[in-house]
């Protein structure tokens, strides 16, 4: 399946596609270099299930917030906005004495992150020639699994050699430039004259069944992408008593599997557009990549990681494609779409890592991957009787 993409403006393009590695980067490399942390704070598994869970409160009680900002007052200074928010509690993070500092700054990082992911998708595809959305959603989430692979490798060896908290201040800098970047290289937002967030046209993105259906399945795909993505180096590590730089490696095999197979997905969203089927396809995959870990091995591990990416580079992709097509009423409200589907399932993605950790303390790591096999697919079945919604005006519903 060839790929070709029609860009408007390179300069543009590329500094989201940086800010989005930079970005991927920040929500991994404290699961990286966890196990450093830990033994400085004397904390164990269910303090990353902690650090973790609250970063995806911050990230998903604020979805719908961002999304309407967005419409106020556009995409780019949104994310801009975010960005800096984001980036500056990691770089504080690298200052934190205890746990429930790094809980709160978790917390605030998940909050600007909020702010960025949808405006970057509407960003992103605004400046590709049409036809081409999926594949531009598509290459943006391939930009944020190669954050992910940089972040879950790279800087479980870069906080081994400077520290873990170096390895945190550089990286909440790292994202502090992008802010600057997307302030100077993307173009002004042009507001439409007199428009105005209007709350029956809030309300219809809200209760719209389709747009909740793929939630709860982009829900069922965050389940097992959550717990690989932030618990597998440590396991890995712990469990398999495999040491932190190949445990870092093996974990970032779930976001360089996603790379490759985002942009490609889209390309094929774009020519299907079958929503439904394709969703459904992911979601099977990721339950059967969570299962493989039950194993407990260092293979299992890493097809564990491969299949998981490959769920996620697809499933994702189609999700939020979806999603964005599913706005029937204002193009303003394009990103509310796309951060409502996106705050449901990142604020129920706070509720694996705790039940995760506690079935590991409980039951040990075998019983805590197949529960979260069992859950990833029962969260699919729903997409599968959704009616996929028409375009329709406020008055019709």
């Amino acid at each position: 399946m060839s790929v070709r993409l029609g860009v408007t403006d390179r300069a543009a393009v590329a500094s989201l596609i940086l800010e989005r590695i930079v970005y991927a980067v920040n929500w991994y490399n404290l699961a990286a270099v966890f196990s450093f942390a830990a033994s400085e704070l004397n904390q164990n598994v269910s303090g990353l299930g902690f650090v973790t869970a609250t970063f995806y409160l911050g990230i998903g009680i604020f979805q719908v917030p961002g999304g309407i900002l967005v419409a106020k007052i556009g995409p780019r200074l949104t994310a801009i906005y975010g960005t800096t928010i984001a980036s500056l509690a990691v770089l504080l993070t690298g200052f934190a004495s205890n746990l429930v500092e790094i809980a709160v700054l978790r917390f605030l990082v998940g909050l600007g992150m909020a702010f960025v992911f949808a405006p970057g998708v509407i960003l992103i595809t605004r400046f590709l020639q049409k036809g081409s959305e999926g594949l531009g959603v598509g290459l943006y989430n391939s930009a944020f699994y190669l954050g992910s692979a940089i972040g879950l490798s790279g800087w479980s060896v870069l906080a081994g050699a400077v520290g873990w908290r170096n390895s945190l201040v550089t990286s909440g800098a790292l994202g502090l430039l992008t802010s600057v970047l997307l302030l100077v290289s993307i173009p002004k937002d042009s507001r439409r004259s007199g428009f105005r967030v209007d709350l029956p046209h809030v309300k219809v993105v809200l209760f719209n069944k389709w747009l909740i259906a793929i939630s709860v399945a982009m829900l069922g795909l965050g389940v097992g992408n959550t717990v690989v993505g932030n618990f597998m180096a440590y396991y890995v590590e712990n469990a398999i008593h495999v040491g932190v730089g190949a445990a870092g490696t093996i974990a970032s095999l779930a976001s360089l599997s996603a790379l490759v197979a985002a942009p490609f997905m889209g390309r094929l969203f774009d020519r299907s557009g079958n929503a439904k089927q394709l969703l459904f396809a992911s979601g099977i995959l990721m339950a059967f990549g969570v299962g493989i870990a039950f194993f407990g091995t260092i293979y299992s591990a890493i097809l564990s990681g491969i299949l998981v990416g490959l769920a996620a580079g697809a499933g994702f992709t189609f999700g939020f494609s979806a999603a964005r097509a599913a706005n029937n009423i204002d193009p303003e409200y394009e990103t509310l779409a796309v951060s409502w589907v996106n705050s449901i399932s990142l604020f129920g993605d706070s509720v694996p890592p705790l039940l995760f950790s506690f079935l590991v303390i409980q039951y040990g790591y075998p019983p805590a991957w197949l529960c979260l096999t069992v859950l990833t697919f029962v969260l699919m079945i729903p997409v599968l009787f959704a009616k996929v919604s028409k375009r329709k005006q406020v008055g019709d519903y």
